[in-house]
């Protein structure tokens, strides 16, 4: 089970690897791009932070990457691109070949199709962008020639187990650390951080905004259900509204059920965060995960050293609401 580690800069590449990292994706962005499409991002991250600037550097980064054993993987994962937006794209596929990546992560079916109908050679990886919710799914990306999977942030640890059970020679990755989303990536068409810029003074992104909801009822049984229903709800809402912003969700907890799962790589989301950042997150899992092979311990075991390390590495205690796998902190054994 590998490490996958957001990337921004060459010069972070040997010290990510130093710290553990298996593997790296990245995306890049020029000025061309943004110039056209301002707010249509190429790849869920808007201009500003979080991007390879030029294809020179995001060569040298991979033969860097390369020379420790370590693949690059290129996001080209916006949930769709209009037609005018293709010539760019396929741009875009091959300075990225010529800088030696070695996949492209790809959400957009018609762009996973399109570039099999090109014969790119290089493999294809589904974004979670792609709401793969049961293995029916997976098979279905698995016929279009897809060769990795990517776990949509939502689904649950039992969820997955069922997905990999019944595909089990499906290289697979899950979200494990940072920005936590409780709602379906591949259905969020909106580019979160526009809220109170200049040019967007009033807008809010679709998930913060609050809502209610209303019920007719045959009995007071079933008002009073409904009631207690509702407000849940709200208070789930109310959570979201303040916390979604926090940069320190985890799911390391369930690495013991990702090692048992045969799951390939765990992906930091962070591309964009400070270098010392991404080595942390590295190095907190490397610990974890060296713990798993090492001690063996039982899942119970488990569970206490990695909500210890936790605290110890962001000094902030395990939440339940942040948790990417909640189960976990409900179980007892």
């Amino acid at each position: 089970m590998k490490i996958l580690s957001p990337l921004d800069n060459v010069n972070e590449v040997e010290k990510l690897a130093e710290a553990g990292a298996g593997e790296f994706y990245c995306g890049l962005l020029e000025q061309e791009w943004h110039d056209r499409y301002p707010v249509i991002s190429i790849n869920r991250r808007p201009a500003g932070k979080g991007h390879f600037r030029k294809f020179s550097e995001l060569a040298e980064a991979v033969k860097t990457a390369h020379s420790l054993d370590i693949k690059v993987f290129f996001t080209l994962n916006e949930h769709y691109y209009i037609n005018g937006q293709y010539s760019f794209l396929m741009r875009y596929v091959e300075e990225a070949l010529t800088a030696g990546v070695d996949a492209f992560i790809v959400a957009d079916y018609g762009l996973m199709v399109y570039l099999r109908e090109k014969k790119y050679k290089a493999p294809i990886h589904v974004s979670t962008g792609s709401t793969v919710f049961n293995w029916r799914s997976v098979k279905f990306f698995k016929e279009l020639g897809v060769e990795k999977i990517t776990f949509p942030r939502h689904l649950t640890i039992e969820e997955i187990r069922e997905i990999v059970s019944k595909m089990p020679r499906v290289d697979t990755t899950v979200f494990i650390m940072n920005s936590r989303c409780i709602n379906v990536d591949g259905f969020c068409t909106f580019q979160h951080g526009l809220a109170g810029r200049e040019i967007f003074p009033m807008f809010r992104n679709a998930c913060m905004l609050p809502f209610h909801t209303t019920a007719y009822c045959n009995s007071q049984e079933e008002e009073e259900m409904q009631n207690r229903k509702e407000s849940s709800m709200t208070a789930r809402q109310n959570i979201w509204e303040n916390v979604h912003v926090d940069d320190y969700p985890c799911g390391a907890c369930a690495l013991y059920e990702f090692r048992e799962m045969g799951i390939s790589s765990i992906k930091i989301v962070g591309r964009g965060n400070p270098l010392n950042r991404k080595t942390a997150d590295v190095l907190f899992l490397v610990k974890l995960l060296r713990f798993l092979d090492e001690k063996k311990p039982a899942k119970k075991s488990f569970r206490a050293e990695a909500q210890n390390l936790y605290q110890q590495t962001y000094k902030r205690a395990c939440r339940l609401h942040m948790c990417y796998y909640p189960s976990v902190m409900l179980t007892t054994s």
